[in-house]
């Protein structure tokens, strides 16, 4: 029997199917090969144990839940009672490693035998063209840990610090989320942490893309892995200077215990990603779609009510709405309350999936204007529109503390079949 790895691998999945490819792909690009690959499925019913099977690799172990949980809690669990390594990694299956990231774990762990978690820089990159970064896990003073959070994909622990701080948490029954809550209880039970040091993690985060799970895309990680292969050089020093500019820089610290609904923790969570939805219903006759306060990930801010309940995109310069109907062809009107000054509104652009729709654009009661398209709702799920849109700072027009990205302003979005009957009622949803 071939001896036991230095590293277990444990990637957990749900819903990604040919887009955990170049996840998959960086762990095998590894220089350091003392490793196996356990890739743990939360319930997937789609195409992933395919996917992950058509690898061929001795390295690689499949194992799936029987049911979905909706937590990386319950597949960490099991690649954990699955594992032979006496080392415990993670991996987000959209992130990716860099192809140095378990060559420099296992030379700090050789170099700081006392250490329980060794921890890696890692980039939390926003959606495209954001500006978005968040950088975490550089530090010298192993008690940073008590109060900086960082991503599982980051870190790994000996093995037997499960029998220690016990397994990863039911996130419905604690107050944090449960990577956090793993963290702390290490921290708390004087575990020690060190960093190697070095950036090697590049983060795609799914709850920062709006709707990620609705429409799964690996555009960006297949992007990066191919850079890493390359060789050709990230721009490490751009992004840590822009992450210091914009207060990203070693500053994702724990929630603390603030909150006390853990099974609210996990649903908006879901919502962000699209994996839980509003009802479906079929598109009968004129609708109104109100703006609400639900968190929409880095596509919109929080609701304003001035001059009436509208949100503004940002920073993702590419912001999605969801559509929650179904039918044929409809007519979309969209409420713009303000955009960056001096903006023509047709420099703004509406798509429905990878086709852009052809828009008119319409004055609305004095508060701005309508940007109107005829579109095609899905037949049998939720429709989703992307606006491509300029984005601007309000300090560099106005004398204002507001420091945000800012694309554009919505209010209602009215939605009509075509054909629409004189006589259909209008009513209000809520979203």
């Amino acid at each position: 029997m071939a001896r036991n790895p230095l590293f277990t691998v444990v990637l957990a999945t749900y819903g990604r199917g040919v887009h955990i490819k170049p996840t998959i792909e960086s762990v095998l690009d590894q220089s350091f090969p003392d490793f196996e690959l356990i890739v743990a499925g939360d319930g997937c019913v789609d195409e992933t144990e395919l996917v992950v099977r058509s690898f061929e690799s001795e390295k690689i172990v499949w194992c799936n839940l029987p049911h979905n949980t909706g937590s990386q809690s319950f597949p960490n669990n099991e690649g954990i009672l699955h594992a032979r390594g006496s080392w415990i990694c993670y991996l987000g299956h959209d992130d990716i490693w860099a192809p140095d990231h378990l060559a420099i774990l296992a030379q700090t762990i050789e170099s700081n035998e006392d250490s329980y978690f060794v921890v890696s820089g890692c980039i939390c990159y926003g959606p495209r063209e954001s500006g978005f970064y968040l950088i975490t896990g550089l530090f010298d003073a192993p008690e940073t840990a008590k109060d900086h959070f960082f991503p599982p994909s980051s870190f790994a622990h000996r093995r037997d610090v499960i029998k220690d701080i016990g397994e990863w948490r039911d996130p419905r029954t604690i107050p944090l989320p449960p990577d956090e809550d793993f963290l702390l209880r290490a921290v708390y039970c004087g575990l020690h942490f060190v960093s190697t040091g070095r950036i090697t993690v590049h983060k795609f985060t799914g709850g920062h893309r709006y709707l990620s799970y609705l429409q799964p895309c690996s555009d960006e990680q297949r992007e990066m892995l191919e850079t890493l292969r390359s060789a050709r050089e990230i721009a490490l020093d751009k992004i840590i200077e822009t992450a210091k500019r914009t207060g990203g820089y070693m500053t994702l610290l724990h929630t603390g215990l603030t909150s006390t609904v853990g099974t609210f923790n996990l649903e908006r969570g879901l919502r962000i990603k699209g994996i839980v939805r509003p009802p479906l219903q079929p598109l009968l006759g004129r609708r109104v779609i109100e703006q609400t306060d639900e968190l929409r990930a880095l596509d919109w801010y929080w609701l304003e009510g001035t001059p009436k309940p509208h949100r503004w995109s940002g920073p993702n310069p590419r912001p999605r709405l969801l559509i929650p109907f179904t039918g044929g062809r409809a007519r979309i009107s969209i409420e713009v309350i303000a955009t960056r000054p001096g903006l023509e509104l047709n420099e703004i652009g509406l798509y429905v999936g990878h086709r852009r729709a052809v828009c008119t654009y319409d004055d609305f009661a004095g508060l701005g204007a309508t940007i109107s398209a005829e579109i095609s709702l899905d037949s049998t799920n939720h429709t989703v529109l992307t606006f491509e849109t300029p984005m601007f700072f309000p300090y560099e027009h106005y004398e204002t503390s507001d420091r945000r990205y800012l694309g554009l302003a919505v209010a209602d979005i009215i939605i009509e079949p075509i054909p629409v009957t004189a006589n259909c009622a209008t009513d209000v949803v809520h979203m």
